[in-house]
C-alpha cells in the first residue's frame, strides 16, 4: 500500500536553518523509495523548489489559502518538523519530530531559550508518533515530556551526501586553522572555553581560529579572545553550503564544546570531510561519533586544552582520527533515515 505523507510548507518562510534542511532532505529520501506519495499538506506540490521564503512573503495570500487546503486534502501520515501543524489539519495519523530537549533541561541555566520550543509538550501529546535523531533524546523526551516509550522512535539524521567543492581560502590556509561552527552563546559553551583554546594555540602562532556562522564575535567574545591572545587569530565569517564543506576539509580540527545537543551534526560532517574532532562529551555527541573523536568535559578547560595539545602536535593522531571519523560518518544516510521513519510511519498507519 502507498501512504500518502504530508509535511508543511511553512517552515520555508522562516530564515535558514537546521530544522528546514532536515526536512528538505528528508522528504528526497522518502520520495526516492518509491513507496510513499510525499506532498505539502498545503497542496504546493511535491518539495521544496519554489517553495521559499521570498515566495511565500509576495504570496502571503495564496499561502494562507493552500495552508488551509489541509482541511480537505487527507494524508494518511501528516509529519510535522517543527512545533506547528497547519489549522483544521485533516490526517489520519501524525508524527512528530523532535530534534533535542534543550530548553526544556537547559532552560533555568539559560532563560533566553528556555520558551523556544512552548508547543512542543501539547504537539507531542497529540502525536502517534514522535520520531527523535538519538537515543540521547529519546531518554530526555521521556523524562520530560512523560510520553509512552511505544510512542517514541529514534531515526538517525545525516549530513548532506558528500560532494567535492572548490576550496578558496580555506584550501590556501589548509591546517592552519582550528574550526568551531554555527551558534555559540547559551548552551553551546564557546565563550568559557576560550581561554583553554588561546592557551591550547599558543604553542604555534601560526595557527588560527576560524568561527564558521554563528554571527560576529560579542563583546564578551572579543574581550576574551583578547585576553587569550587570539584577537589578532581570529576570522569570523558567514559560510555557504559549499564554503562550509571546504571548511571542514581543510581544518586541523574541529571543536564542538557544547554542554547539550540533539544530534550533534557539525560533529557528522566534519568526520565526513575528514576533519578530527575534539568534541564535548555529552550524550548524543558521543553516540553520532563513538571512539572517531576526542572527548573532553565540557566543564573542563583545561581537559580541552589537553585534547586539542594533543591534536595539534601528533599528525599520527590526526590521521587516525581522520580514518576513524570517515568511517563512523560513511554509517549514517538519509536513506537509512527514510527507511526508519517509513517503518514509523506504517506502524501508526497499520500496514
Amino acid at each position: 500500500m502507498t501512504l500518502t505523507i504530508g509535511f508543511d510548507a511553512l517552515i520555508y518562510g522562516w530564515p535558514p536553518g537546521g530544522i528546514a534542511t532536515y526536512q528538505t532532505q528528508l522528504m528526497a529520501a522518502l520520495k526516492e523509495r518509491g513507496d510513499l506519495w510525499v506532498a505539502f499538506s498545503g497542496g504546493y506540490g511535491e518539495g521544496p523548489p519554489g517553495v521559499t521564503r521570498r515566495f511565500i512573503g509576495k504570496k502571503r495570500m495564496a499561502f494562507a489559502a493552500n495552508m488551509a487546503r489541509a482541511a480537505f486534502w487527507k494524508s494518511d501520515v501528516h509529519h510535522s518538523t517543527a512545533f506547528w501543524s497547519p489549522p483544521m489539519l485533516n490526517a489520519k495519523a501524525r508524527v512528530l519530530t523532535i530534534h533535542d530537549m534543550i530548553p526544556e533541561r537547559w532552560g533555568a541555566r539559560f532563560p533566553a531559550i528556555a520558551g523556544a520550543h512552548y508547543a512542543k509538550r501539547k504537539l507531542a501529546s497529540r502525536a502517534d508518533a514522535v520520531v527523535v535523531p538519538t537515543v540521547a533524546t529519546r531518554n530526555d523526551v521521556l523524562e520530560l515530556l512523560k510520553l509512552p516509550a511505544d510512542r517514541v522512535f529514534v531515526t538517525p539524521e545525516a549530513a548532506a551526501p558528500e560532494r567535492i567543492v572548490a576550496g578558496g581560502w580555506f584550501a590556501k590556509n589548509r591546517g592552519r586553522y582550528v574550526l568551531i561552527v554555527g551558534r555559540r552563546g547559551h548552551y553551546k559553551n564557546v565563550l568559557p572555553m576560550i581561554p583553554a583554546i588561546g592557551r591550547a594555540l599558543s604553542a604555534d602562532p601560526s595557527l588560527m581560529l576560524v568561527l564558521a556562522g554563528g554571527g560576529k564575535p560579542t563583546d564578551e567574545e572579543r574581550a576574551a579572545l583578547a585576553e587569550a591572545g587570539l584577537a589578532a587569530r581570529t576570522a569570523q565569517t558567514q559560510v555557504s553550503d559549499d564554503e562550509l564543506i571546504a571548511a571542514y576539509a581543510h581544518a586541523i580540527c574541529l571543536i564542538a564544546p557544547s554542554l547539550a545537543e540533539g544530534f550533534g551534526l557539525p560533529v557528522l560532517e566534519a568526520m565526513q570531510y575528514g576533519a578530527p574532532v575534539v568534541a564535548s562529551d555529552i550524550p548524543a555527541q558521543r553516540e553520532v561519533a563513538g571512539e572517531a573523536a576526542l572527548w573532553f568535559d565540557p566543564a573542563d578547560g583545561d581537559a580541552l586544552e589537553a585534547q586539542l595539545t594533543r591534536v595539534l602536535s601528533d599528525e599520527t593522531l590526526r590521521d587516525s582520527l581522520r580514518v576513524a571519523g570517515r568511517a563512523r560518518a560513511a554509517g549514517y544516510s538519509w536513506s537509512a533515515t527514510a527507511a526508519a521513519t517509513t517503518a514509523v510511519y506504517r506502524k501508526i498507519a497499520g500496514v
